[in-house]
C-alpha cells in the first residue's frame, strides 16, 4: 500500500458518514479513525467506546450563531492555513469580498495542501479558527455576510 493510496484513504474518511475505516490488503493492515485518540501501532482494537461530548462552546470563541450557508467549512481534516507560505500575505481578511469558488485558505494533512474554497459569493464577516489550527472536516473556519 503505498503514500498515495493512504491519502486517498484519509480523504475518504474526510468526507464518507463513518468515523473509522479499516483496510487489509496485500499482507499490509491500516486503521484510520476521526475524532479519536492515536493507537500505537501492533496494538490489539479494541471495540470503540463512546465518550462523553466535549463542551464546544467552552473550546470556541462566542460566535453569534450563523446560517449553514454563510459559513466556509474546512473540506477534510487537518492543520488550517490563512496564507499560502509562511510570511505570506493571507489569502482573504475581514471584510474582504470573496467570489464562488474563490480559494481563501489551506488545509494541510501529510504534507498534502487541501484549498478551501467560498461556495458562495459573500463578504468576509469573520476568521473563525486562528492559523495553524488542526481542524475536522466540516469546522467552519470563515463566516460570511
Amino acid at each position: 500500500m503505498d503514500l498515495t493510496h493512504v491519502r486517498r484513504l484519509i480523504d475518504l474518511l474526510a468526507t464518507a458518514p463513518v468515523t473509522e475505516l479499516e483496510v487489509e490488503e496485500g499482507g499490509c493492515h491500516i486503521r484510520i479513525t476521526r475524532g479519536g485518540g492515536a493507537q500505537p501501532v501492533g496494538a490489539p482494537s479494541a471495540p470503540p467506546v463512546a465518550a462523553a461530548p466535549a463542551p464546544v462552546a467552552a473550546a470556541q470563541p462566542a460566535v453569534a450563531p450563523v446560517a449553514e450557508a454563510a459559513v466556509i467549512t474546512a473540506p477534510s481534516y487537518g492543520v488550517f492555513h490563512l496564507s499560502p507560505a509562511p510570511g505570506a500575505p493571507p489569502f482573504v481578511t475581514v471584510g474582504q469580498d470573496v467570489q464562488a469558488g474563490q480559494e481563501v485558505g489551506l488545509v494541510e494533512a501529510m504534507k498534502v495542501f487541501n484549498a478551501v474554497r467560498a461556495e458562495q459569493a459573500g463578504r468576509i464577516a469573520a476568521v473563525l479558527v486562528e492559523d495553524g489550527t488542526e481542524v475536522e472536516a466540516g469546522t467552519p473556519l470563515f463566516q460570511l455576510a
